[in-house]
């Protein structure tokens, strides 16, 4: 299994948190996490972002797209704290 960059991890927290991340796409975050105290830190935040999120737009949809543009804007910033 090929190790993967915190840029690359911080990618798939929202798919991890979904859970439909599998397969060896799934260990190597696993893995990553392992040994990265950061990453853990941001994944954590995301959790908690991401459960807030979900329970204030639960009785309400999502304006189309809405989703997709906080998941962009989230990868940017934990890319760029790095």
């Amino acid at each position: 299994m090929k190790p993967i960059a915190c840029s690359e991890a911080t990618q798939q927290f929202f798919a991890y948190l979904d859970r439909v991340l599998s397969g060896e796409s799934l260990e190597a975050l696993e893995a990553h996490l392992e040994n990265c105290l950061v990453c853990c830190d941001q994944l954590e935040f995301t959790r908690k972002l991401d459960a807030f999120v979900k329970e204030r737009v639960r009785h309400t949809s999502m304006p189309l797209g809405m989703e997709e543009r906080l998941k962009r804007v989230l990868r940017r910033a934990t890319t760029e704290k790095k």
